[in-house]
Parts: structure tokens; sequence; C-alpha cells
């Protein structure tokens, strides 16, 4: 039977801090914790071949008759772009949907926990998707301590993306059917939208920190180069996808229909008038439009939340642990650390952010260093993590609280695993 995980030993936020977190003062993991969210991942990964590679399988029998042989490479391809990670978004997608059936008292056939985990395999193959491109768009090296998909078959590598976006819609439809698969694909294509424009953000930023290093304007750089545009990169390139789609698929694959959602696309629970949610402590919430805004709301700020620190450890992280080397501030990059310079710094220590130099990576580092953005990560860390666990407090009534816990406390713990030391 499945058993969900404790909450997470995350504390809220008391005091300010100064140097070292509340957080990170408090290191310790209760026992237990940990293996049961590695249990939830060892339960993930040990369908891949029975869901994944036999949908390869039968893909190439129907649909590509004679072609056998291609099929070889392809598993090859879907081995290393797809596996490597700790497969975050699909995880949450199978312990979202079980908490979700069983706060209705429902216990899932093995059918049906096939379909769920068919649907994170899908997210799963989405996300290799996107990093594959993300790779060749950042002409990145290494990707989960190898080198990047492009790096290992270029031709190829363009070419693959499509696939493998395509063959997660595929393996939706092998496994979903009626409400649940219109639900499910609604989501899948609404965000992955969002997501190419998110994209498109992120590479037009960085074409404009490039430029402003040949024609300097302090004024269009504190406009522009702000944090709210850095906010917007992440809603739309991170957060809906990371969070948002698979808390929403999880609605659907829970027997919420997407007529009992107000819109899967999140967008007019945003424009709904004042009053209609009801934060204190979950009270009064309609359940139906509740969990939608709810799951939109957590979402969207995990997913703030979840960037921010890969920007830090872009800069901050040990790259043997990372699996990548940083090449942010190199790619001109609009970052967390990059907009709260901006913000920070004076005339002079602004020029030297942008300014064209061999030792650009050096220089930015140190401006890093003088305006003291690890103390600012280290506070901002504590402050979201305090709101977020609020917040699920609050909605705890329509989400998958539980789970929404135990995702908060591995992406804190990811920085503490994954920080280089100083």
């Amino acid at each position: 039977p499945y058993i969900m995980p404790l909450e997470t030993p995350v504390p809220a936020a008391t005091t300010r801090p100064s140097g070292r977190s509340e957080c990170e003062k408090n290191e310790s993991r209760p026992a237990g914790r940990e293996i049961k969210f590695g249990q939830l991942v060892k339960r993930f990964h040990e369908s891949y071949e029975r869901i994944v590679e036999s949908s390869l399988e039968r893909y190439y029998e129907q649909e590509l008759p004679g072609l056998g042989a291609q099929i070889f490479r392809d598993k090859e391809m879907f081995d290393y772009t797809i596996k490597g990670g700790q497969c975050f978004r699909g995880v949450l997608v199978y312990a979202a949907t079980l908490e979700l059936l069983e706060s209705k008292r429902e216990n899932p056939s093995k059918e049906k926990i096939q379909q769920i985990m068919s649907v994170g395999w899908a997210l799963e193959i989405l996300q290799a998707a996107f990093l594959v491109a993300d790779d060749i768009m950042d002409e990145s090296h290494t990707r989960r301590g190898k080198a990047c998909w492009h790096k290992v078959d270029r031709v190829h590598a363009y070419n693959d993306v499509f696939k493998l976006e395509h063959f997660a819609f595929y393996l939706l439809k092998e496994h979903l059917s009626g409400v649940e698969l219109a639900g499910v694909q609604n989501v899948f294509r609404t965000v992955i939208l969002k997501t190419t424009f998110g994209q498109g953000l992120d590479l037009e930023y960085s074409s404009q920190i490039k430029s402003l290093s040949v024609n300097w304007n302090p004024q269009v750089v504190r406009e522009q180069i702000s944090k709210k545009s850095y906010e917007n990169i992440v809603k739309y390139k991170t957060s809906y996808y990371t969070f948002y789609l698979p808390l929403m698929a999880s609605v659907c694959l829970a027997g919420y229909s997407p007529k009992s959602l107000n819109d899967v696309s999140g967008m007019s629970t945003l424009a709904r008038p004042k009053g209609t949610l009801d934060t204190a402590r979950g009270r009064g919430l309609d359940t139906k439009v509740g969990r939608s805004e709810w799951m939109l709301k957590i979402g969207l700020k995990l997913g703030e939340y979840f960037q921010v620190q890969d920007d830090f450890l872009d800069v901050y992280g040990d790259p043997k642990k990372t699996g990548k080397i940083g090449t942010d501030i190199e790619q001109r990059k609009l970052t967390w650390l990059m907009a709260t310079a901006v913000q920070k710094a004076d005339e002079k220590s602004l020029l030297s952010l942008f300014k064209a130099s061999e030792k650009r990576v050096e220089i930015v580092k140190a401006q890093f260093k003088k305006l003291q953005l690890r103390k600012e990560y280290l506070e901002y860390e504590i402050k979201v993590c305090d709101t977020i666990k609020s917040w699920i407090q609050d909605g705890k009534q329509v989400l998958p609280a539980k789970t929404l816990h135990l995702i908060l406390d591995k992406i804190y713990a990811s920085r503490m695993k994954k920080e280089a030391k100083a």
C-alpha cells in the first residue's frame, strides 16, 4: 500500500538571517524521509521499461513497419536524454495523484497506477525535449554529469527534440482515454505553448544583455534588466511546466474533469474578482474552483524557488554535484543573481556587470561577492520556504499537501547538497 511521506522539516522563518540561514543551521533530516522519497523514485524508474520502451516498440510495430532496425538508435536516444535525473516532475504526478485519490478514499488499481505513471513519463519525455532544445540554444556542454545530447549526435539532435515532444502525446493517447485523456492533453498543450514563449523571453533578454555590453545605457539596464523581467521568464519558461503541469495533470487523473476545472491555462483565475478565493486556512473554499486556483498559486511559487536556486547553483554550485558546468554568466543570461545585482549595484559596479572582457566571468563573480548575493539568496530562501509552507497550510483542504511539503524539502535539500564548499 502507498504510504505518504511526512511533512518537510524546513522550518518557518522567524528572524532575518545573518550569514547562514536558519534552515542551513538545522541540516539534520529525520530518519526515513529520504528513504520514502527514494521509494517513490525507485518505483517510478522501475516502470520505464514496461511503459516507455514497450510503447516505443509498439509504435514501431504498428506505425513504422519494416523499420525495426532503427529502434535501437531511438532506444539509445531515449535512454540518454530521458534517464539520468530524479524524474522530479514524473514523481510529482505520481505522488500528487495518489494523495488526491487517497483524500477521496479511492484505492487505485494496478491499471490506474500504470496510467498515472504513464502521464509522469510523458512529462519526463517532454522535459527531455525541452532540455535538448535548451542545451542547443545555450550551446551548453554538459547535462546530468555527461555530454549534452547535441554534443553526442548533433546531426539528429534537432529532430530528436520534435520526436520526443510528439512521442509524449503518443504515450498519453496509448494509456489514457475519454475525459482523462482530453483533460491531460489540454494541460500539456496549454503549458507547452507557454513554455516556448518563456524560452523566447529568455533568449531575447540574453541578446539584450549582450547588446548593452556594446551600447551602454544605464537607464535601459535599470528599466529592462529587472526583477520583473526575470519573474516573467521564470513564470513561463519554468514554473508552468515544472510544477503547474504535473499538479494539474494529477487533478485530471484524480477524476476532476476539464469541466470541473476553472481553466487549465490558469489565466482566468488571475482575473477572478477579489474575494472569490478565501485563503484563510482554506475556509469557505469551493473544492472545484479552489483546487485549480491553489495549484496555480503554489505551482508558480515553487517554480520560482526552483529556478532561483538553479541560477544560484550555476554560479555557487559544485559542477561535480550539479552535473553541469555553469554558463549563465558566459551566456549573459538574465538570472536571479544578475537581476538582484542590477538592483543593488552603484553606477560603477553596474557597468562592470555588462562590460565586455576576456575575464568577464571572474569580474561578474567578484561583483556578486561584493554585493553579498549569497547572503541575499539565503534570505530569499527563508522567506520563500515560509511563504510556500503557509500557502500549503491555507489550501490543505484541496491540495496534495503532504506531497508538496516533500517536494519543498527536496528543493531545499538540493542546494544543501550541491553548493560548492567555500
